[in-house]
């Protein structure tokens, strides 16, 4: 049971981290498909989680290729991102281990059912291209990321872009 306002997991009626009074229950529905949506903390955490299950294969990568510096060397850790991210949420679970862990999945914003291996890709390739464009980028990156904070639907702009949201499993 998680708080309609930040998602976070409720032990009482009153949420410990924003101090929302709601009733316990599985927090803001989405107004289209009715599921439960993610609440920010949930999905920065499941990110995180992701960050940390890829971190030794990024640096197993990175010190086989001898040198991160140039664009060329990065390319095999955005690769084992973009598989990563694409490969397990285009699965009918629609899920990272990140969101296993978080217990939210990514659907469709329009359906509620799994999203294509299309959506997957365009959820990985919109932040890999913010995350590239030198300066700006750190902006968008930090703007796509706080998105949900204020959206309706808590979703990012990759979401937006790609037709996804994220909801409690």
């Amino acid at each position: 049971m998680y708080c309609a306002n930040c998602g976070t997991k409720l032990q009482t009626g009153t949420c410990t981290v924003c101090g929302a009074s709601s009733p316990v229950g599985a927090g803001r529905r989405d107004a289209v498909t009715g599921l439960a949506l993610a609440g920010w903390w949930l999905r920065v955490g499941a990110t995180l989680f992701d960050g940390l299950v890829l971190v030794l294969p990024e640096f197993l990568i990175v010190w086989a290729m001898g040198n991160y510096t140039s664009t060329l060397s990065r390319l095999p850790v955005f690769a084992l991102q973009g598989f990563y991210g694409v490969y397990l949420l285009s699965r009918p679970r629609g899920q990272t281990i990140g969101n296993r862990v978080a217990r939210t999945r990514v659907v469709s914003a329009s359906s509620g059912q799994p999203i294509t291996v299309t959506s997957a890709f365009i959820r990985w390739f919109v932040p890999a291209v913010f995350s590239i464009i030198f300066g700006f980028g750190t902006i968008l990156i930090l703007l796509d990321s706080l998105w949900p904070l204020w959206d309706q639907r808590r979703q990012t702009l990759h979401d937006k872009i790609a037709g996804t949201i994220v909801v409690l499993v």
